[in-house]
């Protein structure tokens, strides 16, 4: 008798895992509480498959054999809780791929509270440098799980959110990279201590052959990694040198030495004539040069990854200069750790535009550094009471926008030539937009009006 598998939830994630277990013969149920997009809804018709739109998807996923969520669907959703006490079986995507990656390929995880997009964007253009066939997918926002049915990669660079790694049951990476951590999601998860036990939980039943490859510099591992004990081999890296240090920045070049290793060659690479000019694809960088020692490569292979580099949309993404302001849109920085380095790259007053829906975040974390570079601070979104709150005494002006459009006018207001007007919200985007890009391309587009109407006046 075939596997019934139900999909719940018809996002980017879902649609994914829908047209991967067609792909493989089984049998399928989809259900959502909305309608997927038209450019989805086409490609599921395209493979065969039906979906119900209901309110409650129960009366669907009872028949189910195994289901696949959305990421986007609680722990403590009602139905949820009633098919998990009816012994229902519920997997991630994430979990759904893995049990069908092709024989041979490898998976590279990456995860963590900031960096994770950037640092997969970075590990996949390192290997398409070094000529093997890799896929950047998972939560960077091309399914995991369609990337499976759609490309002949054998390498798959995974991102994962702490939504999909709750529900993984036997995935094993090759790698698995861990980026910074701090407090994140906790609307979604509950606690912080559950949001740790969610996204690290893997890393008790990784095998030696693993290689864990974690930053080192947030305060926040040394607190919970003794709950994690993992067999797999752990490198780690961060700003500065020190004890247990493999990779670390150093008078503006890259430091890594890896004693350790068969090749014990200590690689210094230049950031000299590099679009990695900022603190975070610095760090980034870090986590390459040990996966590219591990993998074999060579140093010119990372130095010619770092010169050829793209940066990614929506994160500090120059979009324009007007009257001597530039406008950066960090729509991607959804965590006060993103936007700490955001403000941190900047030597100039900056206009900081921030808000949406609040996960949960520590706010304090911020403060000095607020204090020492925000000319101003323009608050936009649904949850705006705890982040006046945190700053209206660290910052001399504060003010609401009641849009995008609103915000850039209002930036533009208090601007003065020399001054950054910086989109980095903090926060989650489901409030006023349906994604982080939706929100960046709102920026841009604000800002693009703004400049035509100044350009209209001279």
């Amino acid at each position: 008798m075939s596997l019934l598998v139900g999909v719940w939830g018809l996002g980017a994630s879902g649609v994914g895992a829908a047209l991967l277990g067609k792909a493989k013969g089984y049998d399928m149920v989809l259900v959502a509480e909305e309608s997927p997009t038209p450019e989805r809804s086409a490609r599921l018709q395209q493979a065969g498959l039906s979906w119900v739109v209901q309110e409650d998807p129960y009366p669907v996923l009872r028949a189910a054999d195994l289901i696949v969520r959305s990421p986007g669907i609680p722990p403590t959703h009602s139905t949820l809780q009633r098919l998990l006490a009816e012994g229902k079986r519920v997997i991630s995507d994430l979990e759904w791929g893995w049990r069908h990656l092709p024989p041979g390929a490898r998976l590279w995880l990456v995860t963590g509270s900031a960096g994770k997009s950037s640092t997969t964007h970075l590990l996949t253009h390192l290997l398409h440098t070094a000529g093997r066939r890799a896929v950047a997918c998972g939560n960077i926002g091309y399914s995991f799980c369609q990337a499976l049915v759609e490309t002949q990669a054998d390498y798959f660079v995974v991102e994962a959110s702490s939504f999909q790694l709750r529900d993984t049951l036997t995935l094993i990476p090759n790698y698995l990279v861990l980026t910074s951590l701090v407090p994140n999601h906790l609307d979604w998860h509950g606690s912080w201590r559950q949001y740790v036990e969610d996204k690290l939980h893997i890393l008790r039943r990784l095998p030696p052959t693993v290689e864990v490859i974690q930053e080192a510099g947030s305060p926040y591992w040394a607190e919970v990694l003794p709950a994690f004990p993992t067999p797999a081999r752990v490198w780690r890296y961060r700003e500065t040198p020190g004890p247990g240090i493999h990779a670390w920045l150093e008078n503006s070049k890259l430091v890594c030495d890896m004693e350790t290793l068969e090749d014990s060659e200590k690689w210094e690479v230049s950031y000299e004539g590099t679009p990695l000019v900022d603190l975070p694809q610095r760090k980034n960088s870090l986590a390459a040069a040990i996966v590219a020692r591990l993998e074999g490569l060579r140093r010119a292979d990372l130095r010619r990854t770092f010169e050829t580099l793209q940066r990614l949309p929506h994160r500090l993404e120059p979009v324009d200069m007007i009257q001597g302001v530039l406008y950066v849109n960090d729509s991607k920085a959804t965590t006060t750790d993103a936007v700490w380095y955001a403000l941190q790259s900047f030597q100039r007053p900056i206009i900081w535009i921030a808000g949406g829906v609040d996960k949960g975040n520590d706010w304090g974390e911020l403060l000095s550094t607020v204090r020492a570079k925000v000319r101003a601070l323009i608050v936009i979104g649904r949850d705006t009471r705890r982040l006046e709150e945190a700053f209206q005494r660290e910052v001399p002006v504060l003010v609401r926008a009641s849009s995008m459009d609103a915000a850039v006018q209002q930036a533009h207001a208090l601007a003065r030539p020399g001054d950054v007007v910086l989109l980095s919200p903090a926060c989650a985007s489901f409030d006023w937009f349906a994604s982080y890009e939706a929100r960046g391309q709102a920026f841009r587009e604000a800002v693009q009006r703004l400049k035509e109407a100044y350009e209209g006046q001279t």
